[in-house]
């Protein structure tokens, strides 16, 4: 097991990237391209590219800026290595689809504007780029507010609202870290050899 207790809270720096782009995510996610045909526009086209860069170059600074972060920071609690197994895949794959969705991005741009063979497939691999982010940024989501209810801490780390006060002892979360633990033994048994 680990226990992280030296800090327990982010860095300003490291929330302000963490919701500054999450609300660039939230808004490439509503102003997408509905219709290629639209990409016909050549400002629409250039602002798609722009945007795709601007996107990836803060998912590299966010990913170097918190590599080196200790992931469930703010726990209150010695964190299971099968806990942190989950944890640190998850925001892995959930980096590799936010590299993979402006990268295929850029991919269509260069398809549609040289007028290449491989549309479909471009197109393919950024809804699978797309897809596996809305996945695995609803498993973070859901992660974090399920451990915002159990009052591990995590959540006080880096949401700078609707803190916790305590840890809840219910029967409840009693039964679920019950399971949980049984979860994270198997986990480090059988992949963390």
């Amino acid at each position: 097991m680990i226990y992280f207790s030296d800090m327990n809270s982010h860095t300003f720096l490291a929330k302000t990237i963490h919701w500054t782009f999450s609300i660039l995510y939230a808004y490439g996610i509503f102003k997408q391209v509905d219709d290629l045909d639209e990409l016909e526009d050549p400002a629409l086209l250039n602002f798609e590219i722009i945007f795709a860069v601007v996107f990836l170059i803060f998912v590299f600074i966010r990913y170097f800026y918190m590599k080196d972060t200790k992931t469930l920071l703010g726990a209150h609690y010695e964190v299971h290595k099968g806990h942190l197994f989950i944890a640190k895949a998850t925001h892995r794959i959930v980096y590799f689809s936010l590299i993979m969705l402006p990268t295929t991005g850029l991919l269509i741009a260069g398809v549609f504007n040289s007028g290449i063979p491989g549309m479909r497939i471009a197109i393919a691999l950024h809804e699978f780029a797309a897809f596996l982010s809305y996945i695995t940024i609803g498993i973070h989501v859901a992660a974090s507010l399920y451990s915002r209810f159990k009052g591990e801490g995590i959540w006080n780390a880096m949401v700078p609202v609707w803190q916790e006060s305590k840890k809840n002892d219910s029967k409840i979360v009693s039964t679920l870290e019950t399971i949980e633990q049984k979860v994270y033994n198997v986990i480090q048994e059988r992949l963390l050899k």
